[in-house]
C-alpha cells in the first residue's frame, strides 16, 4: 500500500484529529491571506498615490555671496536691490527638462507695476505711491501654474496664458468687473523706471480658496489684483526687468525617485550650479503616504509573527501526535517501509487537510481583509494627525519679496513662500481583494511551514531503529 493511500485512510479514520488540524490551518491561513492581501493593496495604493500626487523641486537663483553672479546695488537714499547675472532662463529650463522623470515645469517672476486700472482695496493700508500698484506675475503659462493647478484660482472665461507667452494677460473677474473690462480688452503695465507694455486680456479667473497669507494683505498683494502674463512681457515690454524667472518649479512623475533625479541633474555640467539653489518638496506625498507605509510595515510584521507562531504551534501539536504514533511507526519500519515513505505519509496527511483549509480560507480572508486593512489605515492616519503641529498661520513673519526693487514694501508670508498650500485629505480606502497571487503565496508559505513542522516533529522518532522503538513501547 502506497503512502498516499495510507495517508488518506488515516485522515478519514482519525476524524477528531483531522477536524482539529483543519480548524488550525483555516485560522492560520485566514490570517496569512488577510495579511498578504492588505500588504499588496497598500503597495498598490502607495504606487497610485505616488503618481497621483507627484513631487517637485524648485530651482531659484542663489542670492548669497557664494554666487559669483550675485549683485547688490544701493542708491543714495540707502535703499538697495539685489539681482543675479544668471537668472533661471528658458535655456536652463530646457536643459533641466532633458533629465528623465520630470513631467512639467512652472516658472514665475513677479514685479510691482503700476496699471491704468482701479485696483480692489486690501485690508492693510499702503503708502500713496503703491495704491495703484499690483503684482504682475510673469509665468510659463497659467494652465500649469501652481495657483491654478492647486485649485486656488480657477479660469472661468477665455483661455490660459500659453506656454509661448506673448503680450497677453489673465486677470480676475472681480478686477475686470470693477474696471468694465472683458475678453479682448487691453491694459497697460508701467514700472517705476518707465518701462511700459500693453497687454490683451485673454482670460478671467476667480479665487476659489483664499490661503491665509492672502486674507489680510495690501492691495497690491491681493489675489484679485494680480495679473498673469508671459515672460516676454517682462523681457520685451519692461526692458529693465530681470531677464529670467525668479523661481521655476519642476514636477516629477514619481516622488520616490526625487533624490535620484536631483543627483542626476546635478551631474549636468551644462548648468553652472554656482548660480542656483535646488530645493525639493515631496511633503504632500510623504504626509499622505505615511499612513500607508506604516500600515504596510505593521502588516509585514504581523505576517512574520503569524508564520512564526504557526510553525511553533504546528510543530508542538505534530510532535505530540508523533509520540502517540510510535507503535505505528515501529510496525511500519519493521515490515520494511522506509523512513522516507513514512515521513511522506505524515506530510501527505497534513498536506491533504491543509489544501482544503487553504482553499476555504479564500472566503474567510476576503470577508475580513478589507475591514481590517481600512481599520489599520484609519488608526495610523489618526496617529499621524495627532502628532502633526499646525503649519498655517502659525508664524506671521514679515518678509520682503525676492527680486523687488522696493525694499520698503513689506508683506505677510505664511512660511510657504506665498504659494498655495495643498489640502491634506484623508487617504482613499484600500481596495483589498484576495487574488490568485496571494493564494499561491499562501500555499507556498503554508506548505513550507508544514514541511518544517513535520520534519521537526518526526526527527526524534525517525532517529530510532525498529528494535529501539519496540523496546520503548515495552
Amino acid at each position: 500500500m502506497g503512502f498516499l493511500k495510507r495517508a488518506f485512510l488515516y485522515v478519514t479514520k482519525k476524524r477528531g484529529k483531522s477536524i482539529l488540524l483543519f480548524i488550525i490551518f483555516l485560522v492560520m491561513a485566514t490570517f496569512v491571506l488577510t495579511g498578504l492581501s492588505i500588504e499588496k493593496a497598500a503597495q498598490i495604493a502607495q504606487d497610485n498615490l505616488r503618481y497621483a500626487l507627484g513631487g517637485e523641486f524648485e530651482i531659484v537663483p542663489d542670492y548669497s555671496e557664494s554666487n559669483p553672479y550675485y549683485k547688490r546695488l544701493t542708491d543714495d537714499e540707502g535703499n538697495f536691490s539685489i539681482y543675479t547675472e544668471r537668472p533661471v532662463t528658458q535655456e536652463i529650463i530646457d536643459k533641466v527638462m532633458e533629465t528623465d522623470g520630470i513631467k512639467s515645469y512652472d516658472g514665475m517672476a513677479q514685479s510691482l507695476v503700476s496699471t491704468n486700472l482701479e485696483v480692489i482695496p486690501g485690508t492693510v493700508p499702503v503708502k500713496d505711491k503703491y495704491r495703484d500698484m499690483v503684482y504682475s506675475r510673469f509665468v510659463t503659462g497659467t494652465e500649469n501654474n501652481s495657483f491654478f493647478r492647486s485649485g486656488t484660482l480657477k479660469l472661468i472665461e477665455g483661455s490660459h496664458v500659453p506656454e509661448g507667452g506673448g503680450q497677453v494677460a489673465v486677470i480676475s473677474s472681480d478686477l475686470a468687473e470693477k474696471n468694465g473690462l472683458g475678453i479682448g480688452d487691453s491694459l497697460s503695465l508701467t514700472r517705476e523706471d518707465g518701462g511700459k507694455t500693453e497687454l490683451k486680456i485673454i482670460g478671467l479667473f476667480e479665487v476659489v480658496k483664499q490661503a491665509q497669507a492672502y486674507i489680510n494683505v495690501n492691495s497690491f498683494d491681493k489675489l484679485e489684483n494680480q495679473i498673469f502674463t508671459g515672460i516676454q512681457a517682462c523681457q520685451d515690454g519692461l526692458p529693465h526687468s530681470l531677464p529670467g524667472f525668479q523661481s521655476v518649479i519642476f514636477e516629477v512623475n514619481d516622488p520616490a525617485q526625487l533624490d535620484d533625479i536631483i543627483s542626476q541633474l546635478k551631474e549636468n555640467d551644462a548648468i553652472d550650479w554656482r548660480a542656483y539653489k535646488v530645493e525639493t518638496d515631496n511633503k504632500t506625498y510623504l504626509a499622505a503616504a505615511a499612513p500607508l507605509e506604516k500600515s504596510q510595515t505593521l502588516i509585514t510584521s504581523f505576517l512574520l509573527l503569524i508564520v512564526l507562531v504557526s510553525a511553533v504551534v504546528l510543530s508542538l501539536i505534530l510532535t505530540m501526535w508523533s509520540k502517540s504514533r510510535i507503535h505505528e511507526t515501529g510496525v511500519l519500519l519493521s515490515i520494511g517501509f522506509g523512513k522516507a515513505s513514512i515521513i511522506g505519509q505524515y506530510l501527505a496527511e497534513v498536506f491533504l487537510i491543509a489544501a482544503i483549509a487553504f482553499g476555504l480560507s479564500f472566503f474567510s480572508g476576503s470577508l475580513i481583509a478589507g475591514r481590517i486593512g481600512n481599520s489599520l489605515l484609519l488608526l495610523q492616519y489618526t496617529r499621524e494627525q495627532s502628532i502633526q503641529e499646525p503649519d498655517e498661520g502659525e508664524n506671521g513673519v514679515q518678509v520682503s519679496r525676492k527680486g523687488d526693487r522696493n525694499p520698503d514694501v513689506v508683506i505677510s508670508d505664511n512660511g510657504n513662500g506665498g504659494e498655495p498650500i495643498p489640502n491634506k485629505d484623508f487617504p482613499e480606502p484600500l481596495s483589498v481583494s484576495v487574488g490568485l497571487d496571494s493564494m499561491v503565496k499562501l500555499y507556498l508559505i503554508g506548505f513550507a511551514i508544514i514541511t518544517f513542522s513535520v520534519g521537526v516533529s518526526s526527527a526524534a522518532v525517525m532517529r530510532l531503529k525498529p528494535g529501539e522503538i519496540l523496546a520503548k513501547m515495552s
